[in-house]
């Protein structure tokens, strides 16, 4: 289960005619932990926020990462193409003119190189549309997710002390009441769960079915301090 942050990166109509009621700023963001919300959440997001958000504490986004529309970038009603796409579209190079930044808040003309992770939600107000992006930034730790938390920071543990091992010996690094009678039980579903989890936020690597550590510079997210099994 993931820590969640949502974005305001774009306004999709025009806020300077019609200004933010909430008065959002593009770039301010708001956090779930799976027990508390830090940020100022507008009543008017709520609705097609928490979908979003509930997907994403779960799943970090991924059930989002394979809608094909998302890849197809920019397009422009062509009737003349009906005859090759059923529908008369027809794909576009660039931003059209006059249009700012604004329809390229959700898609973008530029062609990912790769899965792009993570989703987000508008504003239920259509005069100013405001879009928020939504992504997995650390392992949550709150309400009844700190066992899962301690676990996965022990796991992250022995593979910090040990790197390069496959699910059976970091479970080998537990005695066995450390992995069956403290609540999550760990066995290798569950431990190879906590390592793509892990490794989704960035704490580790997988490589060939073995757990590396991120190094130091590479922006590790601040662990929570807490005794750990």
């Amino acid at each position: 289960m993931f820590k969640v942050r949502g974005k305001l990166i774009g306004f999709m109509n025009d806020v300077e005619k019609f200004p933010c009621h909430f008065d959002y700023k593009i770039g301010e963001e708001f956090t779930y932990d799976g027990e508390r919300i830090e940020g100022r959440i507008c009543p008017g997001v709520l609705l097609t926020m928490v979908p979003v958000f509930w997907h994403t504490f779960f799943a970090a986004g991924h059930p989002y990462e394979r809608i094909l529309f998302k890849y197809a970038g920019l397009d422009a009603k062509d009737p003349s193409m009906k005859k090759y796409d059923g529908i008369g579209f027809r794909p576009l190079k660039e931003v059209p003119a006059g249009s700012g930044n604004k329809s390229s808040v959700v898609v973008k003309v530029r062609r990912p190189s790769g899965l792009v992770p993570g989703s987000g939600f508008g504003c239920a107000d259509c005069r100013t549309s405001a879009y928020f992006s939504v992504e997995a930034v650390d392992i949550a730790s709150g309400g009844y997710t700190l066992p899962f938390y301690k676990r996965e920071m022990s796991i992250l543990e022995k593979v910090e002390k040990n790197p390069g091992m496959t699910v059976d010996e970091i479970l080998e690094k537990f005695t066995d009441f450390e992995r069956d009678e403290i609540h999550p039980p760990l066995y290798d579903v569950i431990a190879q769960l906590m390592l793509e989890e892990l490794a989704e936020v960035g704490y580790i690597e997988l490589r060939d079915g073995k757990a590396y550590p991120k190094k130091a510079s590479q922006n590790k997210p601040a662990r929570r301090k807490s005794r750990r099994h």
